[in-house]
């Protein structure tokens, strides 16, 4: 398009979309709108509000020197520098992913949890971590809608933590409430600790001993940022490798930001993994994920030990948001990471489980289990129950049917024992070619196991006698010394339903947690 005497801001709206329109450009008239709104220094409304305003030389070349970029498929909001987001006006550009609507979800969720978490607690300030932060948008909008939050958001990409700064400089007061930090996700916070006073450190050693002050009392005690993040909130790659993208995204958009390994969950199976560990107990995980990774993505948060998890939609009726939470009422985290290293070492371990007291060796160590039996005095020909995360793990043990896949979505984690087929011929211990598994009700239960891999679920007592409450009694109680304790007591209640699955319709062999009426209803 060419400047011309006379020339109005309706002319300049009507050139542009004859020219998108011919030259294939999607949504010819957004494009055309949004362009002469930048063009000619008002808003898109404006365009068809005031269509006689006269145009100026400077701005039809504005004008088209971005319907050339337009035409040539660079994205829209690359071509004007900016979009909202929320109540935001952000700078946009090549360094980082446009904001969606989609990621608005996202954030509104985190947005809407923290501030109805704020309005519940004393200690009003909240941490929140925000991972791949691109451009900021969801940091910059959590700041801008929370007061009481501090925001510490990461990215790998240097370039996209200088567009996040520039958009920072444009917040106003709440960018105190901010930093930046460069890394591979939770990573870039590992040398990040906390203070009372709402500061970061960066490089600071963690407070220590009966002098360190709480982060909601007086002072500015220094404190490690793990396990203190109220929140963790990411909109993370989703995209498989070789998934053809619209060129205007696979073309402009940058592809770290985008692809996430064969089968686009190595981000997301990363940030569910870590997160646990940096939330503070009741603390909320949010991600967005890809329209069809709702199953999978619940799959790996439920393993690795979060409760409350469900999925939100987007505006468009997708599933598109995970939403988990760590429970609240956990171990000390020192004593898990002990039995892991433990249990990892060959020792076995006693905690209070779901109903009673166990002893935990690693199933993949057969020595381990046979330390297991003799602590126990128990038959070596007797099999064990094991205990799994999930799905994934039961089914590198044993051979599930749909019926019986089924049963284990509906009732895990939970109280139903699955005997199946073992995979790899029989047990090396007992010699059976079945195998009982479960996946437990406890989140930090199944948090341990997933970082170990399948242990056994036998009760913490000498074979025939009864099994104590406590878990220190219950392991001096056993032959030989548990490698370690986790403290606590069990809760009691009824053991779990075991089902055996072999054959094509279940056999309950044990009644107990689970009625028999679900499991009748669902092999029908």
């Amino acid at each position: 398009m060419s400047s011309k005497d006379g020339l109005t801001l309706g002319d300049l709206y009507r050139g542009l979309r004859e020219q998108f329109a011919s030259a294939g450009v999607p949504e010819p008239e957004v494009s055309a709108r949004r362009i002469a709104a930048e063009a000619s220094g008002t808003s898109a409304a404006e365009v068809a509000l005031a269509p006689q305003m006269p145009m100026t030389v400077r701005m039809v070349a504005h004008a088209d020197a971005m319907a050339t970029r337009r035409v040539a498929g660079e994205p829209l909001q690359y071509v004007l520098g900016s979009w909202g987001f929320r109540k935001l006006d952000l700078a946009v550009d090549s360094r980082a992913l446009i904001p969606r609507p989609e990621t608005e979800v996202v954030a509104g969720t985190a947005i809407d949890w923290l501030n109805a978490t704020a309005g519940r607690r004393q200690c009003a300030r909240l941490n929140v971590a925000d991972l791949g932060t691109g451009c900021g948008a969801i940091a910059l909008s959590i700041a801008h809608e929370v007061p009481d939050s501090r925001v510490f958001a990461t990215d790998s990409s240097a370039d996209a933590l200088a567009l996040a700064a520039a958009n920072l400089a444009g917040l106003g007061s709440a960018a105190n409430r901010v930093s930046l930090h460069q890394g591979n996700w939770l990573d870039a916070l590992t040398d990040v600790h906390d203070r009372s006073d709402g500061v970061s450190v960066a490089g600071s050693r963690p407070a220590r001993g009966a002098g360190a002050e709480p982060l909601c009392g007086p002072g500015a005690a220094v404190e490690p940022l793990r396990g203190r993040l109220d929140l963790v909130v990411s909109n993370p790659p989703y995209v498989a490798d070789g998934e053809v993208l619209a060129p205007d995204v696979d073309d402009w958009e940058p592809h770290e930001a985008l692809y996430a390994g064969p089968d686009g969950l190595s981000a997301l199976r990363a940030i569910i993994r870590d997160a646990r560990g940096w939330l503070a107990p009741g603390g909320l995980l949010v991600l967005e994920l890809g329209a069809t990774q709702a199953p999978a993505a619940t799959a790996m948060a439920i393993a690795r030990g979060y409760e409350d998890v469900r999925i939100e939609r987007d505006l468009a009726g997708a599933d598109r948001v995970l939403v988990a939470s760590r429970p609240h009422a956990e171990p000390d985290e020192l004593e898990l990471i002990a039995a892991v290293e433990w249990l990892l070492k060959g020792g076995f371990v006693v905690a209070p489980t779901d109903t009673l007291c166990g002893v935990m060796a690693r199933y993949a160590d057969t020595e381990a289990v046979a330390r297991v039996c003799e602590a126990k005095e128990r038959p070596r020909t007797e099999p064990m129950p094991i205990l799994v995360s999930g799905l994934e793990q039961a089914d590198e043990l044993v051979e599930l049917s749909p019926a019986a896949r089924a049963l284990a979505q509906q009732h895990w984690p939970g109280g139903l024992t699955l005997v199946a087929k073992r995979r790899d011929g029989p047990d090396p211990l007992h010699g059976r070619e079945t195998l009982g598994v479960r996946a437990p009700a406890l989140g930090w239960l199944r948090w341990l196991i997933d970082d170990v891999g399948p242990v056994t679920g036998t009760s913490a007592n000498r074979h025939g006698a009864e099994t104590p409450v406590n878990a220190q009694t219950a392991a001096e109680s056993l032959a030989t010394c548990a490698a370690a304790v986790i403290a606590g007591v069990a809760n009691g209640g009824t053991a779990s339903t075991v089902v055996d699955v072999t054959g094509i319709e279940p056999i309950i062999l044990r009644e107990g947690a689970v009625p028999r009426a679900e499991i009748v209803g669902d092999s029908t």
